[in-house]
């Protein structure tokens, strides 16, 4: 406790988070220390220094005007530390309370809080245990406020990080949205493009590096991002153009680019220490269609099809165009790829495994060479092709795979019926609620009437609302017909097949065990194609 006779040198505290930002002018930096230099002046205080920490949460004391405070006191340079309210000083009241009630008076120093009328040489200060905990129920409220809030923005596809991904920048209009950044998104586009030709992470930096295309970073620093600008004097003007394997493996990996809003990735679990954690992909946060896509659907699913079954470089490298896309007929697993090296030559062949490791689910030997396959799928494409010259062979083709039929028709006519009927109900329930007020029926008959509107209602409603799933099949279907319609105009002469047209034009090749019969090997193999997933 110090005495009347003590020279006090004090040190004004003033603290200002981002949370306190809309509460005004009354807690700015600038009025807490006008504040407190007045009081000062009116005590007869000296004044040491200023402490200032803004920007810094309340629950957070390793800040460092505050910890250059506390060195000051450990070093006998102030003896009276004064700040605004207690607030000021922290909201963790743990902390808090260890500073005012230990810390402080093991250091010989008084602790005043101008506006809570908080004095430490004063015997009446029980009300600030109360106000601390108090402060920290504050930070606790806000905190879920915050969270909450954020959620909401998220449940609405809002686009909450403090940057743009690599191909994007905030949209002008909407600073929640996410607009097309046309020359870092051809970047992209080239980026899938090269995986979906069969360039893996590796050769696809190397591409890019050689090139000399800027890097994320640095094209943002080019842009005048600041934060990215340090980077050029640490790492040297080459790392401009360095790509690294994971910047690519992040851009084939986020749904950002098929127009998809991804947050709730990580969250802070706990208010006071502000760590964040990792959330589980299952939790995250996914709402399609925010913002317009850089990548089609089609071949981002492709891209991590192609991703996932991405292994390292073996020493010898044999061609693989069918790359993650053979399956045994029978147990509906991948067949993988073996080579079999011999002195002059190398044979390669696909094995389904899975009859090795489980004969009693998979009871058949079941493989086939490469190059038979290849050659199968190459007959068998270019026939497909052939037909489809014709003017109606694709028409022909799609009738008898798919079974079209004019169900879409009869769904679009039974809808508008569906909307009719309900427009309906609603005024003869309406009529019937009039009726019941004018007293031309009474209650009993009242009840029992809307009782049925509404039964017949809840009917009429869930058949729309299965007859409009049934609508959106079909813009589907027919959106992927236009997309497989594409793809085979633009490879609909090829010669030879290649990575690129497999990946775009093949969702799976299904190889059924092969079989022998009057001396003679036959086997089946069926092509899925992508888009319209029928199997030819």
């Amino acid at each position: 406790m110090l005495n009347q006779y003590t020279t006090y040198r004090a040190g004004i505290y003033c603290r200002l988070s981002s949370d306190d930002g809309t509460q005004g002018d009354s807690s700015s930096i600038q009025t807490q220390k006008a504040i407190l230099e007045n009081y000062c002046k009116a005590q007869g205080f000296s004044i040491y220094d200023v402490y200032t920490d803004d920007g810094f949460s309340g629950l957070n004391f390793n800040r460092p005007s505050f910890q250059r405070m506390l060195t000051d006191i450990e070093d006998k340079k102030i003896n009276l530390v004064i700040t605004k309210d207690l607030s000021r000083l922290g909201r963790d009241y743990i902390q808090t309370g260890h500073y005012t009630e230990i810390y402080f008076q093991s250091k010989g120093v008084r602790y005043i809080a101008v506006n809570d009328g908080i004095d430490s040489d004063n015997s009446n200060n029980d009300i600030a245990p109360f106000k601390n905990i108090l402060n920290d129920m504050y930070s606790k409220d806000l905190s879920k406020k915050v969270k909450s809030a954020k959620r909401q923005r998220s449940l609405q596809g809002m686009y909450l990080s403090s940057q743009a991904p690599y191909g994007y920048k905030p949209n002008p209009e909407n600073k929640n949205q996410l607009a097309i950044d046309e020359e870092a998104a051809e970047t992209v586009k080239e980026i899938f493009d090269l995986l979906l030709s069969g360039k893996g992470t590796v050769a696809i930096c190397k591409i890019l590096t050689e090139r000399k295309v800027l890097t994320p970073a640095a094209y943002k620093a080019k842009n005048g991002d600041t934060r990215f600008e340090r980077y050029y004097a640490l790492r040297g003007e080459d790392w401009k153009y360095n790509w690294c394997q994971a910047t690519v493996l992040s851009i084939t990996k986020n749904m950002v680019y098929v127009g998809d809003m991804q947050n709730h990735k990580y969250e802070i679990p706990n208010y006071k220490t502000k760590k964040r954690v990792r959330v589980p992909e299952e939790r995250h946060i996914i709402v399609k269609n925010t913002h317009e896509p850089i990548i089609s659907r089609s071949d981002f699913e492709r891209a991590q099809e192609v991703r996932s079954s991405r292994k390292r470089t073996t020493k010898a490298v044999y061609e693989d165009l069918f790359k993650s896309l053979v399956f045994c007929k029978e147990c509906g697993r991948r067949m993988h790829i073996y080579y079999k090296q011999r002195p002059k030559s190398v044979t390669i062949l696909y094995l389904c495994s899975h009859h090795i490791k489980r004969p009693q689910e998979c009871t058949h030997h079941n493989y086939i060479w490469y190059f038979p396959l290849k050659e199968i799928l190459t007959a068998k494409i270019k026939a497909l092709f052939k037909s489809l010259k014709k003017s109606d062979g694709l028409a022909k083709i799609l009738k008898n795979s798919l079974k079209e039929d004019n169900t879409a028709t009869k769904y679009k006519l039974e809808k508008a019926k569906i909307e009719k009927q309900l427009d309906s109900l609603d005024e003869t329930t309406l009529r019937i609620y009039k009726d019941n007020v004018s007293g031309v029926i009474d209650h009993t008959s009242y009840s029992r009437l809307i009782q049925k509107c509404q039964t017949e209602q809840k009917s009429l409603t869930e058949r729309l609302q299965f007859v409009e799933k049934q609508l959106e099949k079909s813009k589907e279907i027919e959106q992927n017909l236009n997309n497989f319609k594409e793809v085979i105009n633009e490879f609909l002469d090829f010669e030879e097949l290649t990575q690129e047209m497999v990946n775009r034009l093949i969702s799976k090749i299904i190889v059924e065990y092969p079989i022998k019969e009057n001396g003679e090997k036959t086997q089946e193999v069926k092509i899925v194609y992508r888009f319209i997933e029928m199997a030819l």
